[in-house]
C-alpha cells in the first residue's frame, strides 16, 4: 500500500491536467482576418479570363488555356473560446499550354486557422519528365513560405503595351533543364501573364 499514491496526490494531477489542459486560446481577431481575406480574394482571377494566346521571343505563338477554375466557401471554418466563428475561402485555377509540356495550377487560400493563414501557391508540373515544384506567398508576411524560390511585389509591369498593376514575380531557386521554368509573373485579376524558362526564352499573353 505504502507504493501507491495518495488520494490527495491524484486529486493534485488531475487538478494540474485541467489547468493546464484547458487553457484559453486568445479570441480571433475579425477585423485583421476580414483585411487579409478581402486582400487574398482580389488575386482571384476573374471570371472574364480564359484561353489565351501567348508568344515567345522568337514570335512562336501557343495558347494558355485555363482547363480548371473552382471557388469553395465554408462558413464556419474555424470557432475560437470566445464564441466567434470565422470561414474559408478557397480560389483555384489550372492551366495548360497547348506547346509546351507545361501545367500550372495557383491555389488561394483564406483561413482563420493560424497553421493555414492567407496565401498564394503555385504549382509548376513539367508533364514530360512529370516533374514538379511549389512555392506559397503569404499575405501576412509579404514573402515566401518556402525557401525554394523569391517572391517580389511589383506595382505595375508593363507587357505589349498593356500594363498591370499588383503582379508577383515569382522566381524559383532551382531547375531542371534549360525548358524548365525559372520565372512566372501573376497579375492580381489576371492571372499567369508571363513565364520565362531557365534557358532565357519569355512567353508573355497577347
Amino acid at each position: 500500500m505504502n507504493n501507491l499514491p495518495s488520494i490527495n496526490n491524484l486529486t493534485s494531477l488531475c487538478l494540474l491536467i485541467l489547468l493546464f489542459g484547458c487553457k484559453k486560446e486568445p479570441c480571433l481577431n475579425i477585423a485583421e482576418l476580414d483585411k487579409y481575406d478581402v486582400e487574398a480574394k482580389e488575386w482571384y482571377v476573374n471570371d472574364s479570363i480564359g484561353t489565351q494566346k501567348i508568344s515567345d521571343k522568337n514570335g512562336i505563338s501557343q495558347t494558355l488555356k485555363v482547363s480548371s477554375r473552382n471557388t469553395y466557401y465554408s462558413p464556419n471554418h474555424v470557432q475560437d473560446d470566445c464564441g466567434n466563428t470565422y470561414g474559408w475561402s478557397y480560389f483555384s485555377i489550372q492551366y495548360n499550354t497547348s506547346f509546351s509540356p507545361l501545367h500550372f495550377m495557383v491555389d488561394i487560400n483564406g483561413s482563420g486557422l493560424p497553421k493555414d493563414g492567407f496565401y498564394l501557391k503555385m504549382t509548376i508540373t513539367n508533364t514530360n519528365s512529370v516533374s514538379s515544384k511549389t512555392t506559397s506567398y503569404d499575405f501576412v508576411s509579404k514573402n515566401s513560405r518556402e525557401n525554394n524560390a523569391t517572391v517580389v511585389f511589383n506595382d505595375q509591369i508593363q507587357i505589349l503595351n498593356k500594363a498591370y498593376n499588383n503582379v508577383l514575380k515569382i522566381s524559383f531557386n532551382e531547375t531542371l533543364s534549360p525548358n524548365d521554368v525559372r520565372t512566372v509573373f501573376y497579375a492580381k485579376g489576371f492571372g499567369i501573364i508571363k513565364f520565362i524558362t531557365e534557358n532565357g526564352n519569355e512567353f508573355e499573353v497577347n
